[in-house]
């Protein structure tokens, strides 16, 4: 058979309706129609180009004519037709969406067929027909007519495929990149510059043999996404692959795409682990690679919109802004943005998820991508992302057309990309409630241990390991001398669930446990005591025989600002006076309760005197049902233990209530009903008090504990609790102590089915605002990611719920919230929680939860006197989050700390400290200057903006 026509019939009238929308097998099967007409060896024995005809007008006469007919549109075919074509003497290819399985069947007829065309050629022409298409397509999307010369187009096609057929390979590629110039000038017409195209490999732990190897030996260039524990089991298992990697970033043909050495739950996380767990990422790329990567991106949802300004520091040029796994990351007004962080500071940015180029829909529709881009972004791109040798056959067109042309975009790396050209114009800033994380989720589906109590413990351990590097710092700057004492690993996210290599694994080994951690606080806070007085050695304890039972306790205060603490302690033979730092005084049994005023990171030194005589005026701080002090008072309902209101002396009405209940969800919607919101449906448990009773009641520290059971509303018990409220005089927070007893287990789906701390207000107006990296951020999502504490402001009081470390929280209409203390898989049985009533700095309360104050008891007295401080910030909506000696010459020389807006106010701080400052600068997260900071009177004068987090270096 020789054939006379080459002809693909298609589902539209004109390629103005031509169908990109379809999807899977469908999209498939029409692009292998269009694009296998073009092998050179059938345009050579038609002698003409391809053609095209509506599915429902197939052409009369058949004879000699192949046709193909896409998969899709077999069942719009006339009734016979495919008879007519077999009597009649064509070739109809049908029922197939293999490009290559149509060729074979498109071939087979040919009589005198010549040797076959070489392979690499042949894929050449195959690539050119699905470039025809696109840039038709391209064209008309661009709300243009088509410009081509189309008798020249396909004349050359024609010679190309005979020069081809002929054995002539310059002839025929000579010709064929003549064709592929003309859809590029065409393309040009209207839109001159260039279109990009960023290939991007995604690597897991399945995916780094010989597929990768292969991607990273291609010409064209490409992309990888390799988080920090992908590169080290490269290392461990395919040092091959590595070494590839290694040259094809070298020769610049390979961007690298990175962050962390293991992606952890980067929103729950402090900023201090932040800037960690980035560092060592980076010195990991540059120990196994030679280079860091300079575009962060991550496999796993993390992005969190404190990231644009530490990155910026630690000298990343750009980011993805996308999650390739569950999870809501916001998308940008264009594709490249300068994406904004809450501290002001922006970073370049894509800021669109990247199209799945394993599915042929995505290279259907790709003109009409393209053609978005090329209407709304600043700089015109594609990013396809695929697992290594896991990429549609369309991909492979992609390159070879870039090879010839840029008409359809011209492939580059990330690098390239965001160093060349210029920053885009618009600025995206993604609020914190545009981000919905999976976390709570997938920890119970994957049914991980302690889902929430997870965090509690991270932010436990964070705190310890700030305390000790914080007294450390202050012991070896006192002295002058370098403390051996209390040197710890940072502290990462533990019991994340995440699998690691053996190297991380070791790393996460080398991280301090509970008891190390208490161990090194004890040392350094002994350490800094010794210091203090002066007593003994700096490093060594006060011995037994030196220890008089009148000698006082020393507090000391780790934190950057000054705290209302209570200190309950048997080691004094009596009271102290009430008078300043001391605020109030009391005892129960052989305990005294001493509340002070702990300057910042300071001390106080208290001794027994004289007991006071309780004035008058003074009241208990518990009676039956009820706790109160000069703030505020807490009544406890005795019927169900709940709290019932919380009242505030100078106005009327319930401030807070609280409960403790377990919410199970209401039946499965079934097929066809009208959706009902979950919140609707669920059934909450009541409360049952067993005993109210009154533990503690003096004059400094009031303490009710309540026991009951959770019961359905059949009476069935559901769990016994114990709920143990605390108030102390001064304090404008009421500390409560639950433990649970489950006797029920939650539901699978942990947002739906949860024993929970619940809290209702009476303002439903309020504005709520949650912390995000130990900043405030507004909530207004039902699903609410807090580590610290929860807001409820109005235009005059607010009320905070201090959450000690546990992160989920949801909103129940629009005056509760309920905070999940036990999902499924939860061990935990105990939890602390806290309610404030106007307080003024909520941050600072949170981290006092959490951060208990330091008691060396048997102490002399401190020789510079009772109580003093060595660090002071101005600026109580700033702290420090870590503080380390500056080492220069083998001497001390000075500090550096680093500092934390965190409440979105710009602030002009000074920074104060126990000996004038001669020379202070700014530096970034790497240690580079970045600028000189103002000195007033040996004070440090510096600007911060809104939630910046800053390094200062300052020299004695």
């Amino acid at each position: 058979m020789k054939y006379q026509e080459l002809l693909v019939l298609l589902p539209c009238h004109s390629l103005e309706d031509f169908p990109t929308y379809q999807e899977g097998d469908d999209a498939q099967s029409l692009l292998a129609a269009w694009s296998a007409l073009w092998h050179p060896e059938l345009i050579a024995a038609a002698g003409q180009a391809p053609t095209w005809r509506r599915i429902e007008d197939p052409p009369p006469d058949v004879k000699n004519r192949l046709i193909v007919v896409p998969s899709m549109c077999v069942s719009r075919l006339p009734t016979g037709f495919a008879q007519r074509v077999k009597e009649d003497g064509g070739c109809l290819v049908r029922k197939t969406n293999s490009r290559e399985e149509i060729i074979t069947a498109a071939l087979a007829p040919l009589e005198d067929r010549p040797p076959p065309v070489d392979a690499e050629l042949a894929a050449d022409f195959l690539a050119f027909g699905y470039c025809y298409l696109q840039v038709e397509l391209l064209t008309r999307q661009m709300r243009y007519s088509s410009n081509l010369d189309e008798a020249y187009l396909k004349g050359a096609a024609v010679a190309a495929a005979q020069a081809a057929v002929a054995g002539n390979h310059e002839l025929a590629k000579g010709k064929l990149a003549a064709c592929f110039s003309v859809l590029a000038e065409e393309r040009d017409r209207y839109y001159p510059v260039d279109a990009f195209i960023l290939d991007l490999n995604l690597t897991a732990s399945t995916t780094l043999g010989a597929a990768l190897q292969v991607e990273l030996s291609g010409p064209t260039p490409s992309n990888v996404l390799l988080s920090g524990s992908s590169l080290l089991r490269l290392q461990e298992k395919e040092p091959v692959t590595l070494e590839a990697l290694r040259r094809a970033t070298a020769e610049n043909r390979l961007g690298l795409l990175g962050g962390e050495l293991e992606e952890t739950r980067l929103p729950l996380l402090g900023m201090e682990t932040l800037g960690a767990e980035l560092r060592r990422g980076i010195d990991g790329y540059q120990a196994l690679l030679g280079r860091r990567p300079e575009v962060f991106a991550r496999w796993r949802y993390g992005l969190t919109p404190t990231l644009p300004g530490i990155l910026h520091q630690l000298g990343f040029r750009g980011a993805l802004h996308a999650t390739f796994e569950d999870g809501t990351v916001p998308t940008g007004s264009q594709f490249k943005v300068r994406w904004e962080g809450l501290d002001g500071v922006a970073i370049p940015a894509i800021a669109r998820s990247p199209l799945d180029a394993s599915k042929p829909q995505t290279f259907l529709s790709y003109a009409l991508k393209m053609a978005e881009s090329m209407d709304g972004d600043h700089v015109a791109t594609v990013c396809l992302a695929h697992w290594p040798g896991q990429a549609s056959p369309w991909l492979a067109d992609l390159r070879r057309i870039a090879k010839y042309c840029s008409a359809l975009g011209k492939f580059t790396t990330i690098h390239d990309y965001f160093s060349s050209g210029d920053l885009p114009g618009h600025l995206d800033r993604f609020e914190a409630d545009r981000y919905h994380s999976p976390y709570l989720k997938q920890a119970v589906i994957r049914k991980q241990d302690d889902p929430l109590s997870t965090l509690i413990r991270y932010w436990r351990r964070q705190a310890q390991a700030g305390a000790v590097q914080t007294l450390r710092t202050l012991t070896t700057l006192v002295s002058g001398r370098l403390a051996p004492v209390g040197d710890v690993a940072p502290v990462g996210e533990a019991d994340s669930g995440d699998i690691s290599p053996a190297a991380i694994t070791e790393q996460a080994e080398a991280r301090p446990t509970d008891l190390q951690l208490e161990a090194a606080l004890a040392a350094v806070g002994q350490a800094w005591a010794n210091c203090l007085t002066q007593s003994v050695g700096p490093n060594t304890a006060p011995s037994p025989a030196s220890i008089r039972p009148d000698q006082g306790c020393l507090v000391i205060n780790p934190c950057s600002f000054v705290r209302r603490v209570l200190v309950e302690t048997p080691h004094l033979s009596g009271l102290p006076a009430v008078a300043k730092p001391i605020y109030a005084c009391g005892q129960a049994g052989e305990t005294k309760q001493i509340v002070l005023d702990l300057p910042p990171l300071g001390f106080v030194w208290m001794s027994a005197g004289d007991a006071p005589q309780r004035a008058a005026k003074e009241q208990l701080l518990a009676e039956t049902h009820l706790l109160r002090n000069e703030f505020f008072e807490a009544v406890i309902n005795p019927t169900t233990g709940a709290l019932s209101a919380i009242h505030e002396y100078h106005t009327r009405g319930n401030r807070l209530s609280q409960q403790i209940a377990l919410r199970y969800p209401g039946a499965s919607q079934k097929p066809g009903d009208t959706y009902r919101d979950p919140d609707e449906t669920a059934t909450y448990s009541v409360m049952a008090a067993d005993s109210v009773e009154t533990t503690i009641a003096t004059t400094a520290l009031g303490e009710i504990v309540v026991r009951g059971r959770l019961v359905d509303l059949h009476g069935e018990k559901l769990a016994a609790f114990q709920t143990t409220y605390r108030l102390w005089r001064g304090s404008r927070v009421l500390h409560l102590e639950i433990e649970l007893n489950p006797v029920e287990e939650p539901k699978s789906d942990p947002w739906n089915s949860y024993y929970c701390c619940r809290f209702a207000w009476a303002d439903e107006n309020a504005d709520l605002f949650r912390t995000i990296n130990e900043t405030r951020q507004p909530a207004t999502a039902k699903r609410i990611e807090a580590p610290h504490y929860i807001e409820i402001a109005t235009e005059k009081q607010s009320q905070t719920i201090f959450t000690a470390g546990l992160p989920f929280h949801r909103r129940h209409e629009s005056r509760m919230i309920d905070t999940l203390l036990m999902t499924r898989g939860e061990r935990c049985r105990k939890f602390q929680l806290g309610i404030g009533v106007d307080v003024p700095h909520p941050m600072l309360e949170a981290i006092s939860l959490i951060t208990p104050p330091v008691v060396i008891p048997n102490m002399p007295r401190p020789t510079t006197g009772a109580s003093g401080w060595l660090f002071h910030l101005d600026s109580r909506n700033v702290i420090a989050t870590n503080w380390a000696p500056l080492v220069e010459g083998g001497g001390v020389t000075g500090f550096q700390v680093r500092l934390l807006e965190t409440a979105g106010r710009p602030v002009n701080l000074g920074l104060s400290a126990f000996r004038p400052i001669r020379a202070a600068e700014q530096v970034n997260l790497l240690g580079e200057r970045v600028r000189d900071c103002a000195l007033e009177n040996g004070k440090i004068q510096i600007n911060v903006s809104a939630h910046e987090w800053t390094q200062i270096v300052a020299r004695w």
